[in-house]
């Protein structure tokens, strides 16, 4: 889709049958799979478009509540504090923000809007920040936020993920993780709140260039993952993008074929299923549709 177009309706392969039957992120078949069974496309740095006002190495043209109607599931967000107030900016202050409240009561408004959708949302503690984050500072924006502190999934480390299907019925459709330092009051962090990297791993995030991306000895490498002693991972993060961001680079690697190619790689090189691409300029390239192809095709094959 063209800029103009992407993200004012909502795609047909991200569309509920009609006549009301259980449907999940837009399809009855990912109902049936759990959290960790599905693959979410994840938006790397959303809060950072041009859209959004952020005019200096923006990673998209178009904001993330677009997104959200394009069908990315996954939202990463840099939290920044300002002057002691929280912002989504990425590392700097004053070079483009987004306000969490704006962000949380537009997530609001999509899940409202669209009973079917479970959303993932990570935080990144912006590392160049000379006033640390709190993450319960973060809570309390969305506790600000009517009906979004109430629909966040609340985790227990070790239990089984539940299936799509179930989060729909309770309507606890957002997940939210953290990572990359930050602290919680009195070490009690707020309900729902999950650190990241108890649960994930993740490819090599620093490549330069399409090539560095094709080198999938270097960019398929699991660089961040669990401790030692804790459980498995339960999740898979495909990093697909180039740093700084890259319009040019992002038409190539958000084209099926790239996705398609470079998913599979990493699959094989680590002999996991992927269940984050992360990536840049959402609005090129097929990345949404083939996630969403992808997560049919997985529950059928586990006769779901």
């Amino acid at each position: 889709p063209s800029d103009d177009v992407a993200g004012i309706t909502v795609p047909s392969f991200m569309k509920c049958p009609e006549g009301g039957e259980e449907c999940c992120n837009g399809s009855s078949a990912n109902c049936k799979l759990r959290v960790d069974e599905m693959m979410f496309g994840l938006v790397h740095n959303a809060m950072s478009s041009e859209e959004g006002g952020f005019s200096i190495g923006a990673n998209h043209n178009l904001g993330l509540e677009k997104a959200l109607v394009a069908g990315y599931r996954g939202l990463s967000l840099d939290v920044c504090s300002c002057n002691g107030v929280l912002q989504f900016c990425h590392n700097i202050c004053d070079y483009g923000e987004r306000m969490p409240n704006d962000v949380f009561t537009n997530t609001v408004q999509f899940l409202n809007d669209y009973p079917s959708e479970v959303v993932v949302l990570l935080f990144e503690a912006s590392g160049d920040q000379a006033e640390p984050i709190v993450w319960n500072d973060l809570y309390a924006e969305m506790d600000n936020v009517d009906g979004f502190a109430d629909m966040i999934y609340d985790h227990t480390y070790g239990d089984d993920w539940p299936t799509m299907g179930n989060l729909v019925k309770q309507n606890k459709r957002i997940i939210v993780f953290y990572f990359n330092g930050g602290s919680c009051t009195d070490e009690t962090c707020p309900p729902g709140f999950q650190y990241f990297f108890n649960y994930a791993s993740e490819t090599q995030y620093q490549s330069a260039s399409l090539d560095d991306l094709q080198n999938y000895e270097y960019s398929c490498e699991i660089t961040r993952t669990t401790q030692e002693d804790a459980l498995p991972a339960n999740f898979f993060v495909v990093n697909n993008f180039v740093t700084p961001p890259d319009l040019d680079a992002a038409k190539i690697a958000n084209s099926k074929d790239f996705v398609s190619n470079r998913l599979t790689k990493c699959a094989n090189e680590n002999n996991l299923r992927p269940n984050f691409v992360y990536l840049d300029f959402w609005s090129e390239g097929v990345t949404a549709q083939l996630v969403q192809y992808a997560n049919q095709q997985y529950a059928q094959q586990l006769g779901r």
